[in-house]
């Protein structure tokens, strides 16, 4: 009994120095083949970019629209490149085993991860219209109906950036990153190569990237979003085992929630990185008090 009740206490713990330092220090888990690793995530990057970047670029050179005919198969192809690339390099070594947390889908995993999504852009959009609440179901209602209805609007959020991306980010690169790398660690690469990937979006007419501009408080803002995001990630895909299928509900839940809220005006894009930000760092404490060190292990 009393070992039991050491363990049950062991299950939480007091944020202390440890704990902190297990946040950013190197994993400690089996002996990472750091060489190999390196090598796959290389192998993932050129294959990427290769059906990513090239026919971007090809759309954008030529001045095909990405919205209509060939231009919109030719870029949703290349939107795809991140999980595309996971798929041709998982049926080249299909006997590799896969590293990473087994998935264990629950409905409250689920619920979790749509509720990380869409917490920022919903909270900023009440917010800033506080004077006039009904102002957010009304233009919701309006851009939903306005892509086809509901139905459509849920499969193009699904497909759009979710279906199209996290299979690669979050279902191959990710967890070959946390064979070496912290969680922090871990963030800061992955985020920064989600946000690289995304440039040539923005010299790409008929994208909202491109709307927003590259040198303007709105890219600014959305590069620097992709951090605490990337950590909210991995918490529903590693810590509550959600894997892809939670990645992709959370993406789609911010796309939805961020094309469905009012114009936020000049100071809204940075009220939505606050709260963001706000929520990875209360997840971030939650999870070092309810994660022992070294508790983890990336392919348990």
């Amino acid at each position: 009994m009393a070992k039991l009740r050491q363990r049950q206490r062991g299950h939480r713990r007091p944020v202390t120095r440890a704990a902190v330092a297990d946040e950013f220090a190197p994993t400690r888990h089996l002996p990472a083949e750091r060489g190999l690793v390196r090598l796959r995530l290389l192998e993932f990057w050129a294959v990427c970019l290769l059906l990513t970047w090239i026919p971007f670029a090809l759309l954008g050179v030529l001045g095909v629209s990405p919205d209509e005919g060939l231009g919109l198969l030719v870029f949703a192809l290349a939107a795809s490149g991140p999980s595309l690339a996971a798929l041709i390099l998982w049926l080249r070594r299909r006997g590799e085993r896969r590293p990473g947390p087994r998935t264990r889908w629950s409905l409250g995993t689920s619920v979790v991860a749509v509720l990380l999504g869409g917490v920022a852009p919903v909270g900023a959009a009440v917010l800033m219209n506080l004077n006039d609440l009904s102002a957010i179901p009304h233009h919701a209602g309006s851009v939903v109906a306005g892509v086809g209805g509901p139905l459509i609007a849920l499969a193009y959020t699904l497909l759009a950036g979710p279906v199209a991306e996290e299979f690669g980010w979050r279902g191959y690169v990710q967890p070959r990153l946390r064979q070496s790398y912290s969680r922090m660690a871990t963030t800061l690469v992955l985020g920064a190569a989600w946000g690289l990937w995304h440039v040539p979006l923005f010299f790409l007419p008929g994208t909202g990237q491109h709307d927003e501009g590259l040198f303007t408080q709105q890219g600014a803002v959305f590069f620097l979003a992709l951090l605490p995001f990337t950590y909210l990630m991995l918490f529903v895909t590693e810590r509550l085992r959600g894997g892809v299928p939670a990645a992709i509900l959370m993406h789609a839940a911010w796309n939805l929630a961020d094309e469905t809220m009012p114009h936020l005006g000049n100071g809204g894009p940075w009220l939505k990185l606050v709260l963001l930000s706000a929520t990875a760092a209360v997840v971030g404490l939650l999870w070092l008090r309810a994660t022992p060190v070294g508790q983890y292990r990336p392919d348990s």
